[in-house]
């Protein structure tokens, strides 16, 4: 199998938007089936294409798989081959395999609504290596001028949210123009294959109201929890601009650290800026 191929089918791979990993031999100690250079391909589907050895060694790609991508990020392991590692395949070559596992990931933005926050969003995440869809009902918002890169899709929520399924594992903003739409599109994301991150715009009281409805229809407290609402970290964000950004940061904090990604940008122990001015403040007993 040569290199060629496996490079050919980690373009499909991006297309089809299959998640896998592409693992290279980096280094060779001894004597091993595995050549220095040789790559394979592995896809959360169970495709393969290549191989780094053979028997224990494309095992341990296997192995370690599901770490990769879980939060996409690259990292070795070391095969050593002897006999009791591997004695149905007889490689007992005493020798030590480094391997270099790589995500090949698309990891996709959903974004429903097509307003500012959504037009300011939607470049930063693409420049983040996010692949975004945009919809909307609202041909006048939603158009290939303000979303040059993203895909478009044109139509009534209803209809959209019933037509389109999301990709396994992705991302949803939910910034629509109203509460009506913001509890559709929330609903339909918490029901999609393992979503990754949903988060949902909007004041305080609107978000437990929109909650509390979906706690009524049958959704459970944990499901529940998965929301990250209001949407983005707490920067102090004001403008259109300023929230994109802390939305695109939230993103990238769950994207490399997972759901369990703190929203608190504080260090242990520190307090806000209106916490230290207040602690500064004499006690009512030490004005006595």
């Amino acid at each position: 199998m040569r290199n060629e191929d496996v490079y050919q089918a980690i373009q499909r791979l991006r297309e089809t938007g299959v998640p896998g990993v592409v693992a290279t031999v980096v280094a060779v100690r001894g004597s091993s089936p595995g050549a220095l250079g040789a790559k394979m391909l592995v896809s959360m589907d169970g495709k393969t294409v290549g191989t780094v050895g053979g028997g224990c060694v494309d095992g341990q790609v296997y192995a370690e798989m599901r770490k990769v991508l879980e939060d996409e990020r690259p990292r070795t392991f070391v095969a050593d081959l002897t006999e009791s590692d591997d004695p149905d395949h007889g490689l007992i070559c005493g020798g030590r395999v480094e391997v270099f596992l790589e995500p090949v990931v698309t990891t996709h933005l959903i974004v429903c609504g097509s307003g500012h926050i959504a037009h300011a969003l939607a470049p930063l995440a693409e420049q983040l290596d996010f692949s975004v869809t945009v919809m909307d009902d609202r041909p006048q918002f939603l158009n290939s001028t303000r979303y040059p890169e993203a895909r478009l899709l044109l139509g009534e929520f209803g209809e959209l949210l019933t037509t389109f399924q999301a990709p396994v594992g992705s991302f949803f903003a939910i910034v629509t123009r109203g509460h009506k739409y913001d509890e559709e599109c929330l609903e339909w994301a918490l029901r999609q294959q393992r979503p990754r991150y949903v988060g949902l715009v909007g004041s305080r009281k609107k978000i437990k109201s929109i909650l509390g409805r979906l706690r009524e229809k049958g959704f459970s407290e944990a499901e529940l929890a998965r929301v990250r609402s209001p949407i983005g970290l707490d920067i102090g964000a004001v403008t259109v601009e300023e929230i994109a950004v802390s939305v695109a940061a939230e993103l990238i904090a769950v994207r490399r650290r997972g759901l369990g990604a703190s929203r608190d940008l504080r260090e242990p122990g520190e307090l806000t800026a209106r916490e230290a001015k207040l602690a500064k403040q004499p006690k009512a007993t030490e004005l006595s």
